[in-house]
C-alpha cells in the first residue's frame, strides 16, 4: 500500500507543478497591466498613423502629389478614408508585443564584451592585492 500512497502523492506534486507552469496567478495584475498598455499604445498608434495619412492624403495633396500618390498606392484604402477597428488594434499590439520580446544578437556580444572587461578589472585587482601583499611580506622581513 505504501508504493500506491507515494505514487498517488507524486502524481499531485505533479499537476499541481503543472497547473502552475499554465498559469501564475501571482502575475495576473502584471498581464492586465501590460495587455492594456499595449492596446492603448497600438491604439494610439494606429490613429496617429490615420491622422498623419489624412493629412498627407487629403489635406496636403497638392504641395506633396507625389509623396501622396507614392502613400495612396502603398496604402489603397477605399475613397481615400482611413479606417482601422479593435481587430487592427489587437493583432497590431501582438506584433508590438512580438517585436518587444524579440532577442538581438548584439546584445549577446555586448554582454560578454562587458563580462570580459570585468574579468581583467577583476584580474588586475587581484594581481595588485598580490603585489601589496608581497611588498607587505618583503617589508617585515
Amino acid at each position: 500500500a505504501l508504493p500506491i500512497s507515494r505514487d498517488c502523492c507524486e502524481r499531485r506534486k505533479l499537476q499541481e507543478s503543472m497547473a502552475k507552469q499554465l498559469a501564475d496567478f501571482g502575475r495576473l495584475f502584471d498581464s492586465i497591466f501590460y495587455a492594456t498598455f499595449f492596446l492603448f499604445t497600438a491604439g494610439f498608434s494606429l490613429f496617429g498613423m490615420g491622422q498623419l495619412y489624412h493629412t498627407v492624403v487629403n489635406n496636403e495633396a497638392k504641395k506633396l502629389s507625389q509623396v501622396a500618390n507614392v502613400i495612396v498606392r502603398m496604402f489603397p484604402f477605399p475613397d481615400k478614408k482611413y479606417e482601422f477597428s479593435l481587430t487592427h488594434v489587437a493583432l497590431f499590439a501582438m506584433l508590438i508585443i512580438l517585436l518587444c520580446l524579440l532577442h538581438h544578437p548584439a546584445q549577446d556580444v555586448i554582454h560578454h564584451e562587458v563580462e570580459k572587461e570585468e574579468k581583467k578589472v577583476k584580474r588586475k585587482e587581484e594581481a595588485e592585492k598580490r603585489k601589496q601583499k608581497a611588498a607587505s611580506k618583503q617589508a617585515k622581513d
